[in-house]
């Protein structure tokens, strides 16, 4: 068990044939019957900046806060785009977890080394028009009302494809039947240098959460 586990870790979970049209129709059914009724039913949703929802055929980075395991689902159903999310190698552990994630057309990413096959499936999902969504602190938030140290990665995966990033602010608790607020920013282009645009996602995020950004510190390995 430990040695296919050890295995999964060095593999990319990538389903190249998804992300289609077809692929498309099966990940909106899965949140309009199944993933809408059940998020609808246990929180009391709120959603902010609908009118920032993308309405065209255009290709975004989606980047939102961590602050659960939820948060992927949640943003998918409040979006109703076709996203891909990059999701951290080990949740595709879970079998029932596992299927969830692929059915949201997740495709996995090691954290402690970034592949750059991950990199090389990123732009085959934007390029055949699905919005990739990742997580600016990759993990989730340990501090409640503070954002996780910043990736570069949103930021670097909207210049290097010249599209714009999609901020989506999450707050409030997951706790059954409490409110859950979805903020969507407006989509802008990120600025060309790298780290700014780090701390410049960050400020985005902070903005329309209220959270704070963290130090600007050599990231802890802890």
């Amino acid at each position: 068990m430990h040695i296919a586990y050890d295995i999964l870790l060095f593999m990319v979970i990538y389903r190249p044939n998804h992300y289609n049209a077809i692929g498309a129709l099966y990940q909106y059914m899965v949140i309009v019957l199944f993933l809408t009724p059940f998020y609808h039913f246990f929180f009391k949703i709120k959603v902010e900046g609908k009118e920032n929802i993308p309405k065209d055929k255009k290709t975004y980075i989606i980047m939102p806060n961590h602050i659960s395991n939820f948060d992927p689902p949640l943003v998918s159903v409040v979006l109703k785009i076709p996203i891909a999310y990059m999701a951290k190698v080990e949740l595709f552990k879970i079998p029932i977890l596992r299927e969830l994630i692929l059915s949201l057309s997740a495709f996995s990413v090691n954290r402690e080394k970034v592949e750059l096959s991950t990199m090389k499936f990123a732009k085959e999902v934007l390029k055949k028009g699905w919005s990739v969504g990742m997580f600016l602190e990759g993990t989730r938030s340990k501090i409640p009302g503070t954002l996780g140290y910043p990736n570069i990665g949103p930021a670097y995966l909207a210049l290097k494809h010249k599209i714009q990033i999609l901020p989506v602010g999450i707050t409030g608790s997951y706790k059954w039947f409490q409110p859950i607020t979805v903020i969507i920013g407006k989509p802008y282009t990120p600025k060309e240098n790298l780290e700014e645009a780090r701390w410049e996602c960050a400020k985005k995020l902070s903005e329309l959460t209220g959270f704070k950004t963290p130090n600007k510190v050599t990231k802890s390995k802890s």
